[in-house]
């Protein structure tokens, strides 16, 4: 039987299907970047959620001493708000946790206006300034867009606060002045340039971030294929041989590949052809020893044929 064909058969189907069978790298570069991106986004609401609750905590001597439990009522529901986003990010819930520290830093400064005991006054517009912190918030873990629905909602408190909260006369002179519309447009406008700038530069630096990671993808993947093309190969070149070894004559040859080698597979195949090929030549040897052994037995019987008949 002639070997040395089939190990040249052998050999360009392996080639094939190391190139197009389920040999071939099935990386889906999309999924890794948004496991990538999630993971970025626990981190970053890890970060921001210690910074609001030191915050908070900052802010509970001060409540403590101004006798206040309104004031020591809101700190207290910050920090209850922050341990609850501290368990919902353990369990990778940035999207929950991100929403909870919006409703925090809002909670906490709307509550500071509106417990006021003397009413809205000039001091307190700063205050309307500290609710970007949310905006911020938003477009840093949320999607992008979300950071506009968090600026309207900042925009309609803050209208309404100025609005239906009763004022002091300091402030009420201040809004029936020419400094009136600047005192309202200014905390509103605020909001509004902060969400459109943070929209843009959150936009500008995912994209930036997405083109890092794929071309690191890409990167890794073309040096995973260059391995996977020199195992492939060597694996070949190793096969070649045995084959060649085989066509030889060496019908005890076997193919020797670890379980990790992509080849494995191929190898046992050959083994169980190889083994086959020896039980072949067995059988074949058995074969001619019987025929010469039927040729000698027809011979004698022959001969024993011509003594009898003289």
């Amino acid at each position: 039987m002639a070997v040395l064909p089939l190990a040249d058969l052998a050999t360009r189907k392996i080639k094939a299907y190391s190139t197009s069978g389920p040999l071939a790298p099935e990386t889906n570069l999309s999924q890794n970047l948004l496991i990538r991106e999630r993971a970025r986004r626990r981190q970053v609401a890890g970060l921001v959620l210690l910074v609001i609750t030191a915050f908070q905590l900052v802010d509970l001597p001060g409540a403590i001493m101004l006798h206040s439990m309104a004031a020591i009522g809101a700190v207290a529901l910050g920090l209850v708000l922050c341990a609850v986003a501290m368990l919902f990010n353990r369990f990778g819930k940035v999207a929950i946790v991100s929403v909870l520290l919006v409703i925090v830093v809002d909670l906490g400064c709307g509550l500071m206006l509106l417990m006021s005991p003397l009413g809205l006054d000039v001091s307190s517009l700063p205050i309307f300034d500290v609710l970007i912190v949310s905006e911020l918030i938003a477009v840093s873990l949320l999607p992008p867009s979300s950071v506009f629905v968090v600026a309207l909602s900042n925009i309609i408190f803050i209208l309404a606060d100025i609005t239906f909260q009763p004022a002091t006369v300091d402030l009420k002179m201040v809004l029936h002045s020419n400094m009136g519309y600047s005192a309202v447009v200014q905390p509103i406008s605020l909001q509004i340039v902060v969400a459109i700038v943070s929209y843009i530069w959150v936009r500008s630096a995912l994209n930036a971030i997405a083109r890092a990671d794929q071309a690191e993808e890409i990167a890794d993947l073309e040096r995973r294929e260059a391995d996977r093309k020199r195992e492939l190969d060597q694996g070949i070149e190793y096969l070649s041989h045995v084959l060649a070894q085989a066509s030889n004559g060496d019908r005890d040859v076997r193919v020797n590949l670890s379980q990790d080698s992509m080849l494995w597979r191929v190898g046992n195949s050959f083994n169980m052809l190889l083994a086959r090929l020896r039980r072949s030549d067995i059988v074949e040897t058995e074969n001619q020893r019987l025929q010469a052994e039927v040729n000698r037995l027809n011979e004698a019987l022959r001969i024993a044929r011509r003594l009898s008949w003289h």
